[in-house]
């Protein structure tokens, strides 16, 4: 259908053109139309595989959320110790003694209470001192009646 429509309008554009005209684009037809020299650096294999292979790492890159080559190896440098790390532990977790385990739980629970004590603690400074003064001043006032 389009191939039918184009010739109706070549016919259309014929009939309104001068002959003058339909004569040099003829004879434009049967000259040689000079073309582009070819450039020996671009005609070469050698570079058209390597400008096809920067296409290709960049069309890579652009789809990795625009990280470069390092960032993508450093994260998975930092990805691969955390897994290390987890491994080890869990090892030494499955390898504990019931009297190492006995003794971590144990090392927990007071490093829980001193925590809560130092929170308790927690106040103004002059009152802290103002408590140390009054505990010593007992102390010595209980050895002078001794």
């Amino acid at each position: 259908m389009q191939t039918h429509q184009t010739e109706q309008q070549d016919r259309y554009s014929e009939l309104q053109a001068p002959s003058s005209q339909l004569q040099s684009e003829k004879e434009s037809s049967n000259l040689i139309r000079p073309q582009k020299p070819l450039n020996p650096l671009t005609a070469s294999r050698s570079h058209q595989e390597l400008h096809k292979e920067l296409r290709m790492t960049h069309k890579r890159r652009v789809s990795q959320e625009g990280k470069t080559e390092l960032q993508r190896v450093l994260e998975k440098r930092r990805w691969e110790q955390r897994m290390k790390a987890s491994r080890a532990q869990e090892e030494a977790k499955k390898n504990r003694s019931p009297l190492q385990q006995e003794l971590l739980k144990r090392h927990q629970r007071l490093e829980k209470l001193e925590s809560d004590k130092g929170q308790q603690q927690e106040g103004p400074e002059f009152l802290q001192v103002k408590e140390r003064l009054r505990r010593t001043a007992m102390l010595h006032a209980e050895g002078k009646e001794v």
